[in-house]
């Protein structure tokens, strides 16, 4: 068997109940002490290679997955557009477009396109968006677009009269906004395209295609249809706090869902019929509210270019994260799935909420207090507390057991209708009775705490007490008396140890390493594979874990391991 480590970069997965307790999408942020470039990033493009380009306050940013460059701008100023095209990098600037393209030596070297028509350009223009187009690259600035020809290498200039909003490129040609109207580019000319009051009063963010026609996205109203000459509002199930956003960067995923950006209110993801799937602010998760730049990469994370700094959500994760400011949830202990629920336990007692909703988690009765374990058996959900034991059933808890607080559970290999449970004062028996689980008797012999332990062989039992050791007793057949009990001298006592039971032997786990029960000497052999991960202060818990693939897990301060 070969021994796996997984290094996790640790996304802080906590609870919330903030924009209705919605389950969030993992963020790994970049801060500009991570990348060491300015704080704002203003337009982000990727390249066949997967790197990442951003074009930031300080020049072209790029990343490869583990290195980030910081290309300087050629004239130092403010980088404000980047598009891969091809084997190029184009980026437009103040006063200034070209390309990079990568050198033998790695680096990238800059061409400038537009020295070569200097006198054509405007004091003061800076250029905001690059688009290609059939053999033409479109550098658009608040005056004029250059329409730079890759094959002829001449220039064609568009100069509306009024000043460019901003600029779309759909799969059907190219569109700009000015105060007059939304016009296309026909033929190396422009031509009046849409004349609309709502239009022509709203600044349009981007354009992109639908099977229904065009979607036109506002700053200030909204979203609107545009089909067979019609412009229709398309309608979000959030149209109000959207029209409050005051929208800046939008991006059309491909699952055909709608990233909105915003300037103080964090990103949006709508589903393509307009119904909110993730709201997602600074409270919740984000680096910064104001989204500058939306971007999905090939492998479907959507990149945001903030105001101050880089994140980057992995949508397509299973792993959701919650982030609790209200302190309602408390701590989590444990985690459990049963009947299609998502039950937590807290110190504050147990929550739950439908699996695949989005809404907040509630109260279970009963269970205020502290949660230990969450045990789904025969179809029945067990709650170990510190009154003792629950069922629970249709958001209710009832109390079974309440003579000890409760650990853990073990189901019984005598009987597939007793449960022994870990209490704070020895080991108990649960037995299913007319249909029902009720508390049978506790194991006479043995009262000290059993937050871990472990049966072999239906009749040896192991116990790890934190401050104790470990102890190893039989059990006899009728499940009440305790006898023969053992205190380990070696392993010593440790600090978070931990035990349990994997392909029918015993694990042990502390500071000192792993050890596993040798079943002929019933002593225990140190791990010297499994030991390794603890070396160099890596140690923080002998948590182990078995999920239902037969993988034992191991935590320690910097990575996850399997086994």
């Amino acid at each position: 068997m070969q021994f796996l480590k997984n290094q996790i970069k640790f996304l802080t997965i906590l609870f919330s109940l903030v924009c209705s307790a919605q389950q969030l999408p993992p963020i790994v942020k970049y801060s500009k002490d991570i990348y060491n470039a300015g704080i704002q990033n203003w337009m982000i493009s990727q390249d066949n290679h997967r790197f990442m380009y951003f074009a930031n306050n300080d020049g072209l940013l790029e990343f490869n997955g583990s290195k980030w460059i910081l290309n300087s701008s050629p004239n130092e100023t403010i980088i404000r557009a980047v598009k891969c095209i091809n084997d190029k990098i184009y980026t437009g600037a103040f006063m200034e477009f070209g390309y990079w393209q990568r050198a033998s030596n790695g680096q990238l070297n800059y061409t400038s396109l537009s020295d070569s028509i200097k006198d054509k350009i405007n004091d003061d223009e800076q250029f905001w968006g690059i688009f290609p187009f059939d053999n033409w690259i479109l550098f658009q600035s608040l005056e004029k677009i250059y329409a730079y020809n890759v094959k002829t290498k001449s220039f064609t200039i568009i100069n509306p009269n009024s000043i460019i909003n901003k600029a779309f490129k759909t799969a059907n040609g190219i569109y700009f906004q000015t105060t007059e109207g939304l016009y296309e580019i026909d033929q190396g000319k422009s031509k009046l395209f849409l004349n609309n009051e709502i239009i022509n009063q709203n600044k349009i963010i981007t354009i992109f295609d639908t099977n229904n026609g065009l979607l036109l996205v506002t700053q200030k109203k909204g979203i609107f249809k545009y089909q067979n000459g019609i412009l229709s509002k398309f309608l979000t199930n959030i149209d109000a706090e959207i029209e409050q956003s005051n929208i800046y960067s939008c991006q059309i995923l491909s699952d055909q869902s709608i990233a909105l950006g915003s300037i103080s209110n964090g990103v949006f993801i709508l589903s393509k019929e307009g119904n909110l799937v993730y709201h997602i602010t600074q409270n919740s998760g984000l680096s910064n509210n104001t989204a500058l730049s939306l971007f999905e990469d090939l492998d479907k994370n959507l990149w945001i270019g903030l105001d101050n700094g880089i994140n980057c959500l992995n949508l397509k994760s299973p792993i959701k994260n919650y982030l609790d400011n209200t302190g309602v949830l408390g701590t989590i202990y444990t985690s459990i799935t049963h009947n299609n629920k998502l039950y937590i336990g807290t110190n504050q007692g147990l929550f739950c909420k439908d699996l695949f909703s989005s809404a907040k988690f509630e109260f279970v009765k009963n269970t205020k207090g502290q949660v230990w374990n969450l045990f789904s058996y025969q179809n029945t959900l067990f709650c170990g507390h510190d009154s003792g034991t629950f069922i629970v059933n249709d958001g209710v808890a009832n109390l079974i057991y309440s003579a000890s607080g409760t650990w853990k559970f073990v189901p019984s290999t005598v009987s597939s209708k007793l449960i022994l449970q870990g209490n704070y004062n020895g080991i108990s028996v649960l037995e299913k009775k007319n249909n029902k689980w009720v508390f049978r008797n506790k194991i006479k012999g043995f009262n000290y705490s059993s937050k871990h332990f472990e049966i072999l062989n239906s009749k040896e039992v192991f116990v790890s007490h934190e401050y104790k050791g470990v102890y190893r007793f039989t059990i006899d057949s009728q499940l009440t008396t305790a006898s023969n009990i053992f205190k380990y001298k070696n392993p010593e006592k440790g600090k978070n140890a931990s035990l349990i039971k994997y392909n029918d032997l015993i694990y042990y786990a502390s500071k000192a390493g792993v050890f596993k029960i040798n079943n002929k000497t019933k002593s225990f052999d140190l791990d010297s594979s499994l030991s390794s991960m603890f070396q160099n202060d890596e140690y923080v818990t002998g948590k182990m874990i078995v999920d239902k693939s037969n993988k034992l897990w191991f935590f320690t301060k910097h990575y996850i391991y399997y086994y």
